[in-house]
């Protein structure tokens, strides 16, 4: 980012909510570029599907089914216990994670089991509810780059810029199997577009990046170019 630039983020009063989304399917991307860009704007980076996966994770230690299907008595077992939780969402090294009685489940929550148990837990209304209430507490900490599935469509609908990152699925499972996981990209991205609540789709007034074939610095030089066009002063 340009001096230029970061005198003038630094200088101007923040309307809420400063906030720069960062939305898309699984490995396309996100959580490299996303914390790449708070690093270099010198925002917080919250990573909403980690708040997911510490709930999911909770869940699986107290021993709640969290597969599909869900029966209505399993999704109530899993709101009450999210209902109890002593859950707080701390920044950390300019990353906001949630914190469960005071612990953070940094490598617990990148297992198999809960990658499994995320989009299933994800799909409960009043789960989702719950987490963007979380996530628009998140302001409180200052300017944020937060991404997710549907940040731009919903936590932060008026967010001054938005981007929706995708690529080719053969390249996004490749991606997947590259660094370790087993999941499949076509099954998690079915089960997120088509959710009832906060289903997986590009916001209308999103910049779209495909970024099938591109290095991370190429996809993060895109972004770069439209953060400093959007938030440059009239």
């Amino acid at each position: 980012m340009s001096n230029t630039l970061s005198q003038t983020l630094a200088a101007r009063p923040l309307t809420l909510p400063h906030v720069i989304t960062v939305d898309g399917p699984s490995a396309s991307g996100k959580g490299t570029l996303s914390r790449r860009l708070a690093r270099d704007l010198g925002y917080v980076y919250v990573d909403t599907g980690a708040m997911y996966r510490t709930l999911a994770w909770w869940a699986l230690k107290k021993g709640l089914k969290v597969e599909a299907p869900m029966s209505p008595a399993e999704d109530d077992a899993v709101v009450q216990l999210m209902r109890r939780w002593k859950a707080e969402t701390r920044v950390v090294n300019g990353q906001a994670w949630i914190h469960v009685e005071g612990y953070f489940p940094e490598k617990e929550i990148r297992g198999d089991a809960v990658e499994h148990a995320v989009p299933v837990l994800a799909q409960i209304s009043r789960v989702r509810d719950w987490m963007v209430a979380r996530q628009r507490d998140c302001v409180g900490f200052g300017p944020l780059v937060m991404e997710g599935r549907d940040i731009g469509t919903v936590v932060f609908p008026l967010a001054p810029v938005k981007f929706f990152l995708e690529a080719d699925e053969s390249e996004r499972q490749k991606r997947i199997e590259g660094r370790g996981g087993n999941t499949s990209a076509a099954r998690r991205d079915q089960m997120d577009s088509t959710r009832k609540k906060g289903a997986l789709i590009p916001a209308l007034d999103a910049i779209r990046v495909n970024n099938t074939g591109q290095t991370p610095d190429e996809t993060y030089a895109i972004m770069r170019r439209h953060v400093e066009e959007r938030l440059r002063p009239a």
